[in-house]
């Protein structure tokens, strides 16, 4: 839990970094985009939590979960969109394989309802999905989905785009909250329908470049809301590349500029929790 703590404080300096090297590149910046950065810092992180730990000793047992949570109360913590539904890409962040969503999926159709889970596993079966060691207990690195659900349960203020709570974005974590016409508008600081280098750079940073030379295809300096979806361009297409390492992950800063842009789209009243 620090190692995902420090991890968002830095995330949340990149993100700030990079919105005054913008500020400082063009004169005529306008204040409303100055705001990213008080936005930015102030986004609501992850916080350590020993809740879910009663006894403290840093590991947690079936005993502990089983006061904490029931079967049915865990699976509205993981139901991000509150359909009541769960789906395949989120069975595998949730236990890194699909197997157990075709094991309960007894109707064959692309997402299980509570009730296939609650019929083909009890909270101590969901529990061992998580005890990759099979020792009993949940240490650090076995817990962290669990520690987030509990802090979901519980109201614990947590990382807003992270959703599982392992100290990176995923595609679906991004996929999830915003749509790329979304995020469009959101960098759209002076709202004259097209992105300039210093707008892209919140999110794209060092990226700007070669999405100016893709997407600017009048060679005027501006990419419009129009060009902007151009050669097949997307919101899953910007996440790969910012995946500089190709890990399917964003990490170790990686996606720090979409923290910006999430806090401004919350403030147009858009997005999805």
């Amino acid at each position: 839990m620090i190692k995902r703590f420090c991890l968002t404080i830095r995330l949340r300096l990149h993100t700030a970094q990079r919105l005054v090297v913008s500020r400082q590149e063009s004169s005529a910046m306008t204040p409303f985009l100055l705001l990213f950065v008080a936005l930015a810092t102030a986004s609501p992180m992850k916080r350590q939590t020993t809740g879910l730990d009663a006894d403290g000793d840093g590991m947690i047992s079936k005993e502990e979960v089983f006061n904490a949570m029931s079967l049915h109360e865990a699976l509205m913590a993981l139901d991000r969109d509150g359909d009541g539904f769960l789906y395949l890409p989120q069975i595998i962040e949730l236990w890194g394989s699909g197997d157990k969503f075709y094991e309960l999926n007894t109707d064959g159709d692309d997402h299980l309802t509570f009730r296939e889970v609650e019929n083909g596993m009890t909270l101590s079966d969901f529990y061992d999905e998580f005890d990759f060691n099979g020792d009993g207990t949940l240490d650090a690195a076995e817990a962290y989905q669990m520690n987030f659900i509990y802090d979901t349960i519980n109201n614990v203020v947590v990382d807003p785009l992270d959703s599982n709570g392992d100290g990176k974005l995923s595609r679906l974590e991004v996929l999830s909250h915003m749509t790329y016409n979304e995020v469009l508008r959101a960098l759209d600081a002076n709202d004259d329908q097209q992105l300039g280098p210093n707008e892209l750079r919140v999110l794209l940073g060092g990226e700007t470049g070669q999405f100016m030379d893709d997407q600017d295809n009048d060679d005027d300096g501006f990419v419009t809301i129009q060009e902007a979806h151009s050669h097949r361009m997307s919101l899953g297409r910007i996440f790969d590349r910012l995946d500089l390492d190709d890990s399917n992950y964003l990490e170790q800063g990686e996606g720090s500029g979409f923290y910006a842009v999430w806090d401004n789209i919350l403030l147009s009243g858009g997005g999805s929790n």
